[in-house]
């Protein structure tokens, strides 16, 4: 296959040429890889009837399952309706030569994964928009299932974005033996990874270990794929505070709080970490100490 070389945010990539100025549904024309996953890869592309940037994310059409189109097509209509400033909005679903695609509002940035907070209260800024991103979403009957910081899209402006909307699961769904998108190991929840019914608590669990990652520079579990499923299932992590002794006590014992293994000794909702948080704030406004280690 051929393929062509470019640089975007100083970051060499490589895609198929085939695909280098596709035109999807005579509408979407991709122009660029922002970036790729497991599930699939996503593209700059200039919607040709409004005459604006989308971001277009092209999925991998044999991991959906026999299933798979429909239950896309119901998520993806139930994400469409999420309006929020830190929510990345899904504007419209469709295939090319049977490959599904999700057309998502365009956010120049970097993600979290790229753009790690150097400050305490840069930490809890942002995890503050996403716990309001994720109420929003739940509100909405929706589990997104990868929070993650790659799926978190920093604005030059310093907003936070949550994104991947478009592969969340609506509540009202019943589980499925053929549903695929299980979320990313480092961050499922103990009932997702057995394959259970989720519910806002899996999000919640994803979230702590997020914010577990951003406070101490490393993941709450590590080593091969059946070691993390079971430290997911059955170990206790270490305290951030152990790792990073700059993490104030009570952040410390909220992320513990979020990272208990039974859904119900979690925190109710994200709204109401998102409350703790902005008591976490002020707080943190009167401490000297910001620095990460």
């Amino acid at each position: 296959m051929n393929t062509l070389t470019f640089t975007t945010n100083g970051t060499q990539k490589t895609i198929s040429q085939e695909r280098q100025g596709l035109m999807l549904n005579g509408r979407y024309q991709l122009q660029h890889e922002l970036g790729h996953g497991g599930m699939g890869t996503v593209y700059l592309a200039q919607d040709t009837y409004l005459e604006r940037e989308v971001a277009v994310k092209l999925l991998d059409g044999h991991s959906l399952g026999t299933s798979g189109r429909g239950q896309l097509l119901h998520e993806a209509r139930a994400a469409a309706r999420l309006s929020h400033p830190n929510v990345v909005m899904v504007f419209d679903l469709g295939e090319h030569d049977e490959v599904p695609f999700v057309v998502m509002e365009y956010v120049p940035g970097q993600t979290l994964a790229v753009l790690r907070p150097q400050r305490m209260d840069e930490v809890i800024r942002i995890a503050r928009q996403l716990c309001a991103a994720l109420q929003h979403a739940h509100d909405k009957g929706l589990v997104h299932r990868d929070v993650k910081p790659q799926n978190v899209l920093i604005t030059p402006e310093g907003v936070a974005k949550l994104t991947d909307f478009g592969l969340a699961r609506a509540l009202d769904r019943p589980l499925d033996p053929e549903d695929s998108f299980a979320g990313t190991l480092s961050y499922v929840a103990p009932e997702q990874a057995m394959g259970e019914p989720v519910t806002h608590a899996a999000d919640l669990y994803a979230f702590g270990i997020l914010l577990y990652e951003l406070t101490t520079g490393a993941l709450p579990f590590s080593g091969s794929i059946a070691q993390i499923l079971v430290a997911h299932l059955q170990e206790i992590p270490a305290p951030p505070r152990e790792r990073n002794p700059h993490v104030l006590p009570a952040l410390d014992e909220l992320i513990v709080h979020l990272l208990q293994k039974v859904p119900g000794e979690r925190p109710s909702s994200a709204a109401e970490v998102g409350h703790l948080l902005g008591i976490l704030s002020k707080l943190n406004r009167l401490s000297t100490i910001f620095e990460l280690a």
